[in-house]
């Protein structure tokens, strides 16, 4: 998050930190999607700071470079590693062994991860998602349902089928995002 002033000109690290503490927040999420380590190392002085807690966004392309950001999210203090899988088997049966993985390496590192609900990474579909958890017991989820919202394009109000898959969800989630969604967009 890097706001701008009226003039359209980004607000420096330091600013935006005291900003979000003397909003009441406790911490702010570092996106690995939006920008990157060089950054995260650049903000993380002024979290500290100013008694944020960073909450680590990691977008890996691959099964291994998980590790490296989950060593960065213990060093940083962060409480989970929230992961928009970027590796996306097609077939559930070869998604399962990805997700095991990461899971085997965050135990292994003592970094919890969750999974977010998010286009374009391994948890997009919800009835696919719906299968990972059912096949996964320990599988925990940042919900993110805005792009379920779109991808199953619901009505409003929801039917009593689509509140129970969007409630087996929310059983699994230990965290959300706060986005809002019509049936036709993000």
């Amino acid at each position: 998050m890097q706001p701008h002033d009226q003039s359209g000109v980004k607000l420096p690290f330091d600013q935006v930190c005291e900003m979000v503490a003397e909003a009441g927040f406790d911490g702010m999420a570092i996106d690995l999607g939006a920008s990157d380590v060089e950054v995260a190392h650049a903000v993380r002085p002024h979290m500290e700071a100013n008694g944020l807690t960073p909450l680590i966004v990691a977008f890996p392309k691959t099964i291994e470079s998980l590790e490296d950001t989950l060593h960065m999210a213990v060093d940083f203090g962060a409480p989970f590693v929230d992961v928009i899988g970027q590796v996306m088997p097609i077939a559930l049966d070869d998604m399962i062994p990805v997700i095991e993985t990461w899971m085997t390496m965050s135990d292994r590192i003592g970094m919890p991860i969750q999974f977010e609900t998010h286009r374009n990474c391994i948890t997009n579909d919800l009835y696919t998602t719906l299968q990972l958890l059912d096949r996964i017991p320990d599988m925990r989820i940042c919900a993110d349902l805005s792009h379920y919202v779109v991808d199953r394009e619901f009505w409003f109000p929801l039917s009593d089928h689509d509140l129970g898959l969007i409630s087996r969800v929310l059983k699994r989630s230990d965290s959300f995002q706060g986005r809002v969604a019509s049936r036709q967009q993000i």
